[in-house]
């Protein structure tokens, strides 16, 4: 009795794009062979996907009927899911977009500009005046990933810190530190 209830299980099919792909929006072809029992033979079928800007990881589009016929004139749904595959030095958090920069200490305690790479090919060169703590964040709006349910809008970039320290100090610039900093 559950043998024809097998068969109504959507087909599902990754489809994997890269994070500058899903910040502009594209349009992916998938191409999938379908079992047909009126023929007995595979079918091709093409499914367009018009990705919008800003769409995230595990976002379904559905293809009603188009995949293996369970049932002469009845067939599976299709379903695709969007997989976001790992970019090189940005991650996605929801609608925001966070860059990892490597600061020495110096810098941290100083000020220092970063640049970031944006996923519309600009560099954007962040000034940071604050003194760089290990918890310290700074926040760039509306420079992460466009917000595909309100055109327009987007997330925003985080810049999180990653303060390198020198491997060693001479006794000279261990005594300017002690005495730029005394003790409280």
């Amino acid at each position: 009795p559950m043998g024809g209830m097998m068969g109504k299980r959507p087909c599902v099919a990754d489809v994997n794009l890269s994070l500058e792909e899903l910040f502009h929006g594209t349009t992916k072809k998938m191409r999938i062979t379908r079992k047909t029992l009126s023929s007995g033979r595979p079918e091709k079928f093409e499914a367009e996907i018009v990705v919008k800007p800003g769409w995230k990881s595990g976002t379904k589009i559905t293809f009603k009927g188009e995949g293996d016929e369970y049932q002469p004139g009845q067939a599976q749904d299709v379903v695709f899911v969007i997989k976001e595959k790992p970019h090189g030095h940005l991650k996605r958090s929801g609608n925001d977009l966070v860059f990892k920069a490597r600061v020495p200490l110096v810098d941290a305690l100083t000020g220092f500009k970063v640049d970031v790479p944006t996923l519309d090919n600009r560099t954007l060169r962040v000034n940071v005046r604050d003194t760089v703590h290990p918890s310290y964040t700074k926040i760039v709006r509306g420079e992460g990933m466009p917000k595909a349910k309100s055109p327009g809008e987007r997330g925003d970039l985080i810049i999180t810190f990653d303060v390198y320290y020198p491997e060693s100090l001479t006794d000279a610039q261990k005594q300017a530190i002690r005495a730029a900093f005394p003790k409280p």
